[in-house]
């Protein structure tokens, strides 16, 4: 998200900011933890800023915070507005107040960040205007969300010591190739290209179900369900226009996966993911689109199911929030400092297979931690069926309550799945986070079998290593030239 400077309400033009901009003159130098794999950005000091917009005006603002900033309960920004934390016109007002034009709403915050998998960024060209990477799955791009510094922009910054820009996008989950530019003149020339459909793009995905060796289109119109949750759908009746052309590259009839090359023609938003899933071959551990029966849903009902399951897994560690119902349960347990990822045992080196199961995708996972290829033998004996003390947490706003276990060494169960505490890598009394449970995300929902490969604009290519989810073998011979594979 590009930032625009804050105009003064004093002066007669004033520019309105997205509902999320992040505005900061200045900041300290970040400081990074990397535990198990993961990278954690410390919890710091932070101030977010931003003008009244329209739509709020002579609506209170605690109605305001709670529909539109809704990381925190309602019950955090009564607190909040009381003690001085969010302040309007940098004073402090009660939760009735009604918004108005030109009111500037500043939030103190002790900033807390999701950990990425901690992969170098690996340098596929450069030059004095352009430099493109591969980027690693997990990490965002630019400041979203929770996300400021545990970023792909900003990770760059630092290391070049250079402002960078972007031009098109991926998918946090999704692996492959970005372009950035040096220049913002170069930025709007191959934001151009991309709006205009003139870059070639060339995908790799593992999907479920045995893909036609013909290969097959897809022009199913494209429908944004839900902007704040990046939802989208086919819908004949409001989509807009979108092609994707897919090639088989591999099948492997043990697993019932394929390997697909996928060409879009178009850029619509989890264009490639929808159009798969739509055709009947989901990507094998896409989080959303391989829902079972998804593309026989309306958009009604797949926007309605697939909300409640965002929601609850999304704000799973607000709901143990202290000051929720359950607190005084889940506080007198004694939770773990450390990140502790689970191993599986490797697949056969001599026999090139898809990955068979859940227990392989996490194997792929561990080896997303580590910058060379490990072999891991040891199994975690951690299941649910461990854990004891069942109990249901709820929080404002959350229309069905989460039923959370927990094991006896102070683990946290969620559908089945074992998690652990986030350590506690500092600590500021006044942070409410500070005292929340947030759980270490398991390492297999931190990235897809989607990869973007080869992109090809402005009278250059640039082509990428292949996945480590992707063995060479799986590619025919006839694809090695495009994807620039060796025959050694």
């Amino acid at each position: 998200m590009a930032t625009e400077e804050i105009v003064s309400p004093k002066r007669k033009r004033r520019r309105c900011l997205p509902v999320r901009e992040i505005m900061e003159a200045e900041e300290e130098k970040p400081e990074f933890k990397v535990i198990d794999g993961l990278r954690y950005v410390v919890p710091y000091n932070f101030v977010l800023r931003t003008y009244a917009k329209k739509r709020w005006f002579d609506q209170s603002i605690l109605e305001v915070l709670t529909r539109e900033f809704q990381a925190y309960p309602a019950s955090y920004y009564k607190s909040a507005l009381a003690s001085g934390r969010i302040t309007v016109n940098d004073k402090i007002v009660a939760c009735e107040y009604l918004l108005r034009d030109h009111d500037f709403i500043a939030h103190y915050v002790h900033r807390h960040e999701p950990p990425v998998l901690d992969r170098e960024v690996e340098t596929i060209a450069e030059t004095e205007e352009i430099l493109v990477v591969n980027k690693p799955a997990s990490i965002p791009i630019h400041t979203t969300g929770r996300y400021r510094h545990n970023t792909l922009l900003k990770h760059l910054e630092r290391k070049h010591s250079k402002k960078l820009y972007t031009c098109h996008r991926l998918d946090r989950l999704t692996s492959g190739i970005i372009v950035l530019l040096k220049n913002t003149q170069k930025a709007k020339e191959y934001g151009a290209l991309f709006r205009d459909q003139q870059v070639k793009k060339t995908y790799l995905a593992l999907v479920d179900g045995e893909f036609p060796e013909t290969g097959m289109s897809c022009s199913e119109p494209i429908l944004q369900v839900s902007h704040k949750l990046g939802i989208n759908k086919v819908d004949h009746d409001n989509g807009k226009p979108a092609h994707t052309d897919f090639k088989r590259l591999h099948y492997d009839s043990a697993t019932r996966r394929s390997l697909v090359l996928c060409l879009p023609q178009s850029g619509k938003m989890h264009q490639i993911r929808v159009h798969l899933a739509h055709r009947g071959f989901p990507i094998t551990n896409d989080p959303i689109y391989s829902r079972e029966n998804w593309a026989k849903k309306s958009t009604e009902e797949f926007s309605k199911e697939l909300t409640e399951v965002l929601f609850k897994r999304d704000n799973i560690s607000r709901l143990l929030n202290k000051e929720q119902e359950s607190s005084a349960i889940l506080s007198s347990k004694d939770s773990s400092d450390q990140v502790k990822s689970n191993s599986t045992k490797p697949p056969d080196e001599t026999s090139p297979k898809l990955l068979t199961s859940d227990s392989e995708t996490k194997q792929i996972a561990d080896k997303l931690t580590t910058t060379e290829p490990t072999n891991m033998s040891s199994t975690s004996h951690e299941t649910a069926e461990n854990s004891e003390n069942k109990l249901t947490v709820s929080g404002d706003g959350i229309k069905q309550a989460a039923e959370v276990s927990m094991t006896t060494d102070g683990k946290f169960c969620l559908d089945g799945k074992v998690f652990e505490r986030i350590p506690q890598l500092s600590y500021d009394e006044k942070c409410p986070e500070c005292a929340w449970i947030r759980l270490v995300p398991a390492l297999e929902d931190m990235f897809i079998f989607l990869h973007a490969v080869r992109y090809e604009l402005d009278g250059s290519f640039y082509v990428s290593p292949l996945p480590e989810w992707c063995q060479k073998e799986w590619i025919p011979a006839q694809f090695h030239d495009l994807l620039q594979i060796s025959s050694e």
